[in-house]
Formats: C-alpha cells, sequence, structure tokens
C-alpha cells in the first residue's frame, strides 16, 4: 500500500486498540491492534506496526508484525523484517527473504524449478 489516499485511516505509531476494526477503505496501522481487521480496501501493517487478529481486505502489506490468519481477494506481500504466524490467503503471496514466517499458504501456485536434468 505505501501510498494514502482519501479513503484511508490510520492506526498511529503511539496506538495501541484493542477491539475489531471494520469499515470501507484501507488501513495503515503503525501501532498496536488487539482484534480483528474487516475493510474493503488495501490493508498495510508498517514497520513498527503489529496485529493480534485476522485480517481481511483488498489486499495486505506486512512490513510489521502479525498473529492471525490473513484472507484477501489481491494479492499478500510479507516484507523483509516482518513476521507472520497464521494462514495466508490470497490471489498470491510473495514473502521476501529476511522475513520469519510460520504459515499456512492457501493460494494458486505456480513453481518454476532449476536443476541438474
Amino acid at each position: 500500500m505505501a501510498r494514502h489516499t482519501s479513503d484511508s485511516s490510520v492506526i498511529g505509531a503511539r496506538s495501541q486498540l484493542t477491539g475489531r476494526v471494520s469499515g470501507t477503505g484501507g488501513l495503515r496501522i503503525e501501532g498496536s491492534l488487539s482484534g480483528d481487521v474487516a475493510v474493503s480496501g488495501p490493508v498495510e501493517i508498517a514497520s513498527g506496526g503489529a496485529v493480534e487478529g485476522d485480517v481481511s481486505g483488498a489486499s495486505l502489506e506486512v512490513s510489521g508484525r502479525l498473529r492471525g490468519d490473513a484472507k484477501c481477494g489481491g494479492a499478500i506481500h510479507v516484507r523483509a523484517g516482518a513476521e507472520v504466524h497464521g494462514g495466508l490467503e490470497g490471489s498470491s503471496v510473495a514473502i521476501e527473504p529476511g522475513s520469519r514466517v510460520d504459515v499456512q499458504l492457501d493460494t494458486d501456485v505456480n513453481l518454476e524449478f532449476e536443476g541438474r536434468r
């Protein structure tokens, strides 16, 4: 996500929320949230941000920490330095080297193998 639009909301770096967050538009989480997220737009868990709960949205980008399941209609990106524990379901899932993951994946997978014949 990394780009804010007028229909995006932000949970600031010093915020610590408990409860369910739902609505239209996107959500950027810079602080911590203990509860589920269900929004119609993209979700971004920024570096330093943390979510303990399930996340659903149009897409997901994780640079911080997620402990819970994520279900998105679009892509899920786990960035280097991120920590994710839970299930990931999206149209595509990208996990960068340097991230820490303990996940169950649910997506269409196309694997290309290079090797000796």
